[in-house]
Order: structure tokens, then C-alpha cells, then sequence
């Protein structure tokens, strides 16, 4: 059975709640993902490939680490990343949840901590916080 999901890339703006599930025109890039959404998979992918990233207005000749030249280049990089082969991975245009059983938010500011919001098939937010902290709370442990 499919774990549906959305992964909404957003721009961070001051005054905007992390815990509160935004309108379609505020949202930059949005990614259905078919299935594996939940967030022990999908959570944990997100969070272990965007951890570091450094958003910048253009990039330096020197630098280090993951860097992004602003939302725009993030969004294509994270595409590129969960993008393997056909199917699974889409880009559609920004639209309310219908009967995805998780919603993500990355909030992306420059040169600050992308920072990961987590809703459930109830719009009820269940995780708030920054990629470290995700991966802690759900990265599945076998021991």
C-alpha cells in the first residue's frame, strides 16, 4: 500500500507559523511522492540530504559543503536527489492535500537553518524542527 506525500518547499517569511498547514500560493515547489512518505523514510531522507545546506543570493568561487543559490536551485537539487526512475517522485503544481497521508514543509531561508514542519492525513502537525532534530526523533534504529 502506498504512503502518499507531499513536500512543499517554502520561503520563510517572518510571522509565518511553522505549525500551521499554508495556502497553495504560498508554496514554491511542491513534490508529490506515491509512496515510503512516512516519516521514517521520507522524513529521514529529506532531512539527512538538506542537513547543512547553506542558501545563498549567488555562490561563492570558494566553498564548502552543500550550497544552494536560493529556494529556486534547492527545490531542483532535492528533485534531482529523490528523482531515481520513472514514477514515485512528481512535480505538480501547488495544491491542497487531498489524500496524502503526510504533508512536509521545508522552510527556506537564506543563510539560515532549513527548518522541516510534519502534518499528518488529520492536518494535525506532528513534528516541528530542523533536519538534526528530525533525524534523531525518527531515523529508525535497530537496536
Amino acid at each position: 500500500m502506498s504512503t502518499r506525500a507531499l513536500v512543499n518547499i517554502v520561503q520563510r517569511q517572518e510571522g509565518r507559523s511553522f505549525s500551521k498547514m499554508l495556502e497553495p500560493s504560498a508554496i514554491h515547489t511542491q513534490i508529490y511522492n506515491h509512496y515510503d512518505g512516512h516519516p521514517e523514510r521520507l522524513g529521514v531522507t529529506l532531512a539527512s540530504y538538506l542537513k547543512g545546506y547553506d542558501i545563498r543570493n549567488g555562490i561563492p568561487n570558494e566553498y564548502q559543503g552543500p550550497i544552494a543559490n536560493g529556494i529556486g536551485c534547492l527545490a531542483a537539487q532535492l528533485v534531482s536527489y529523490l528523482k531515481e526512475e520513472p514514477g514515485n517522485v512528481y512535480l505538480q503544481p501547488p495544491a491542497d492535500p487531498e489524500w496524502e497521508d503526510y504533508v512536509y514543509y521545508v522552510w527556506v531561508k537564506e543563510q539560515a537553518r532549513i527548518m522541516i514542519s510534519i502534518f499528518d492525513s488529520n492536518n494535525e502537525c506532528i513534528y516541528v524542527g530542523d533536519c538534526e532534530s528530525l533525524i534523531e526523533k525518527y531515523e529508525y534504529n535497530d537496536r
